[in-house]
């Protein structure tokens, strides 16, 4: 990576933090270049606008996060319902408790935008969508192994498993209690068995 990409990564991460911190619309260029110890015109010679590191944060930060978290972790497991299972549960396990009352950073970004900037939405709908049929691509494994019943609408419960994951994210946030992470955990683990032979 060249010196310009990691400063353009820099950026993405600071704005990412400061944004998931105090809101898109809370932040301005000038925190994130003073988080990123950068000069404003460094921001904007990597950025035409602060809504074009907010696009670069769902595109590049929040895809390769989701990828890494949800995703990638899923082709070390003979099982994939039992990967899923056990990938919830360390997710919520591990999440700090200083993050629980901001919930899921796409999910904010999102809800945030969405009415003001339709690309925003836009973009947050294909990475949801992508994590969907990434997920959907495990549970047919699952299927064509005779781990989930046969019948199993696969795309139907990727919609549920990733609705289901962010659901526990707003949910922790609403509530500002970890405890609900763990009450959810066994629903959703009852629900996957259920789903299976």
């Amino acid at each position: 990576m060249g010196k310009q990409e990691e400063t353009r990564q820099r950026i993405i991460e600071a704005a990412f933090w400061q944004i998931y911190e105090h809101g898109f619309q809370g932040v301005g260029v000038r925190e994130i270049a003073q988080k990123a110890d950068l000069t404003i015109g460094a921001f904007f010679y990597h950025f035409k606008t602060k809504n074009d590191v907010g696009y670069a944060i769902i595109d590049e930060y929040l895809a390769a996060g989701i990828h890494e978290r949800w995703i990638a972790p899923l082709k070390d497991f003979e099982n994939p319902i039992q990967g899923m299972i056990e990938i919830y549960k360390k997710t919520f396990d591990e999440w700090p408790d200083e993050f629980v009352s901001r919930g899921c950073p796409l999910n904010n970004l999102g809800q945030e935008m969405s009415a003001i900037d339709e690309k925003f939405q836009a973009k947050a709908a294909r990475l949801l969508a992508d994590w969907i049929h990434k997920t959907r691509h495990y549970l047919e494994i699952a299927r064509e192994k005779g781990i989930l019943k046969p019948e199993t609408d696969t795309a139907a419960l990727a919609e549920f498993i990733v609705t289901f994951q962010e659901a526990t994210f707003a949910m922790g946030k609403v509530m500002n209690d970890r405890k609900v992470y763990s009450s959810l955990f066994h629903s959703f683990k009852e629900h996957l068995l259920n789903q299976c032979v």
